[in-house]
């Protein structure tokens, strides 16, 4: 009998890496497939990422105030490094709910919109905080 291939997040959930971890943009694509297709049901459209130091906040999500997603293009704004690898696939999950309320026309922000996630994540191993700020 075949092995079940373990999915990404499963693994993740096992790991007891505690290190600081650096993200690349190839970790955050990864990462944004593997939560599209176990969080999302693969309903999120790709968008930029801009990998920096930022101050006060781990990460955002910039969107145009207009509406109009051909004028201003969609993109995440990461850090460049987060406590470990677990902290980051959370504050990459907690910015791409903010993307699905944009697609989706849903209320922007951390009203019950973002919260109804909370249950999904908490099934995956992940917290879904209202917000992350640097310490």
């Amino acid at each position: 009998m075949a092995k079940r291939k373990q999915s990404p997040l499963a693994k993740l959930q096992k790991s007891t890496d505690d290190n600081c971890y650096e993200t690349t943009h190839e970790d955050c694509m990864f990462w944004f497939r593997v939560l599209n297709q176990e969080l999302f049901n693969n309903k999120l459209t790709p968008l930029d990422v801009d990998i920096r130091w930022r101050r006060k906040a781990y990460a955002r999500y910039e969107y145009p105030d207009n509406g109009r997603t051909d004028q201003i293009p969609l993109k995440l704004l990461m850090n460049k490094k987060y406590k470990n690898k677990k902290f980051f696939v959370e504050v990459l999950g907690h910015e791409l709910v903010h993307h699905y309320q944009f697609l989706h026309d849903e209320p922007l922000g951390h009203g019950p919109s973002f919260m109804r996630w909370e249950e999904k994540f908490n099934k995956k191993g992940l917290n879904l905080a209202r917000a992350y700020y640097e310490e």
